[in-house]
């Protein structure tokens, strides 16, 4: 008689640990960041620690938010902060106590970055725009004849230098 009942409340216990599903093996603890920066080639670093030239992907942990920071000769750095985020396997009505100290119940947001970095050549102050934006461009031709930069790079800032005054 015992059994009879056994077996019901054991199978519903099965089917309900089934349906919940475990965040950690369908997730993982770590999840793929992807890094592009226009123009390409800048240095990531992720917390202080270099990790590569753009364009670049990365596993982060998933439990933790990490600083990514870009540089480039001849452009200014630019940052970006990844954050975890809860994700769908918080909504679910069980829970595992691992999901949530190894990470998995959360997503790093963003999880695909394109930075476009920002040309970092000061000009001298003029009072015609014309004047203060051929001052820029010869701030890159000089970065350029001093291989600081490269040529596409140098296309590159001219081309957003030229799309500022154009305003």
């Amino acid at each position: 008689m015992k059994l009879r009942l056994l077996v019901p409340v054991l199978l519903t216990g099965f089917i309900l640990s089934l349906s919940s599903g475990c965040a950690v093996v369908d997730k993982g603890r770590t999840q793929a960041v992807v890094v592009r920066s226009a123009p390409e080639g800048a240095v990531g670093l992720i917390n202080g620690i270099e990790v590569g030239h753009t364009p670049f992907k990365i596993k982060l942990p998933r439990d933790s938010a990490a600083t990514i920071e870009l540089r480039k000769e001849g452009f200014e750095n630019s940052t970006v902060v990844v954050l975890p985020v809860a994700n769908e396997y918080e909504k679910n009505f069980l829970r595992w106590g691992v999901d949530y100290d190894l990470g998995a119940m959360t997503d790093l947001t963003p999880n695909d970055i394109n930075v476009a970095l920002k040309p970092a050549v000061a000009g001298e102050e003029h009072a015609d725009s014309y004047e203060e934006m051929t001052s820029r461009i010869a701030k890159a031709d000089e970065m350029l004849a001093a291989k600081k930069i490269t040529p596409r790079d140098h296309k590159y800032i001219v081309d957003q230098i030229i799309k500022f005054y154009a305003r």
